[in-house]
């Protein structure tokens, strides 16, 4: 856990590398693994998207008195990883403390109630409601969006997210992006455009970590953002979760393939020379701007088809 003079000052230990990198994330603790470090906090119903969350058994432990059920809020770096061709998040916590009066307000309740209210797939394991979720319903009362709860498909296309429970703020450099247009899901309808844009903190570009942006004609966001600019951006942890085979026949649910990801809530914003949310410039920025090597043009995310998909090959179209 942060001293408390820590936390009276976010700014010691949200600049990892001297870019900003904060993340927050609030649920109900599941499958706690002290030894090997890692927890997951789920947000909706549905256990498919169970938030992975790493830690240091050592420096940063689970807090003895939170089980298994549990609410519990983490305090949280983001990092990227590039496992063959897929791009993937990790969220380490720094940091785990039990709700209280200072963020478990009515804001956070109805943020985790709308999305444990909304509807799970047939195919994926319902968890049902636990007592924390029961509790935090009884001390706050249900949302009163009652009917849009009901009414949504999926946890990602609820418009009612007011990132109370689950931010992320990030700052760093354009290592690449990818635009895909023109998008059509499983059952021949159209999708939104698909932005997805690495910010580099580190000197190792297959560190960087991938952003996503879905809406409607993105090609002029797109066109603005190019290698080496300075951005920050807000955005959630999430998982794309994609079924990879037939339910089961005897339990019903399928087994699904999942990708974590930030997903940005809004437009991202250029940082300008001497702010705050970057306060180190490393060398491998300005190289950014020079011509890449062969290496890293097969790290950036190039317009093909054919490459993008080679580079891009676990991002797959999603109902989002």
């Amino acid at each position: 856990m942060l001293p408390m003079d820590a936390k009276k000052n976010a700014d010691s230990y949200s600049y990892p590398n001297g870019m900003l990198n904060s993340g927050y994330v609030g649920g109900v603790l599941r499958n706690p693994d002290p030894v090997n470090g890692i927890c997951y906090i789920q947000q909706t119903r549905n256990e498919n998207h169970m938030l992975p969350i790493a830690f240091d058994p050592k420096k940063t432990p689970l807090p003895r008195n939170i089980q298994e059920g549990d609410l519990i809020f983490a305090i949280c770096h983001a990092s990227g990883e590039r496992k063959e061709d897929q791009r993937i998040v990790h969220m380490k916590s720094i940091s785990f403390e039990q709700p209280n009066t200072m963020h478990l307000d009515k804001r956070f309740a109805d943020d985790l109630l709308r999305k444990w209210g909304s509807l799970v797939h047939a195919a994926a394991k319902d968890s049902g409601t636990p007592d924390s979720i029961r509790k935090l319903e009884e001390q706050f009362g249900r949302s009163s969006d009652t009917q849009a709860r009901l009414d949504s498909i999926d946890w990602r296309v609820l418009g009612l997210n007011k990132n109370a429970t689950n931010t992320v703020r990030l700052a760093g450099f354009i290592q690449a992006k990818s635009l895909e247009q023109n998008r059509v899901g499983p059952d021949g309808k159209p999708l939104n455009d698909r932005l997805v844009v690495l910010l580099r903190q580190t000197k190792d570009p297959d560190k960087s970590i991938a952003i996503r942006w879905y809406s409607k004609n993105l090609r002029p966001l797109a066109e603005k953002l190019h290698r080496g600019i300075p951005i920050s951006v807000s955005g959630e942890f999430r998982l794309d979760v994609k079924a990879i085979a037939p339910p089961d026949p005897d339990s019903g649910i399928a087994p699904v393939s999942s990708i974590p990801f930030i997903q940005a809530k809004d437009f991202p914003s250029p940082v300008a020379p001497g702010s705050d949310l970057i306060r180190v410039i490393p060398s491998w920025a300005a190289e950014l701007f020079e011509r890449p090597t062969q290496r890293e043009v097969e790290a950036s995310a190039p317009s093909s088809d054919a490459e993008r998909q080679a580079l891009f090959a676990a991002i797959q179209p999603s109902a989002t």
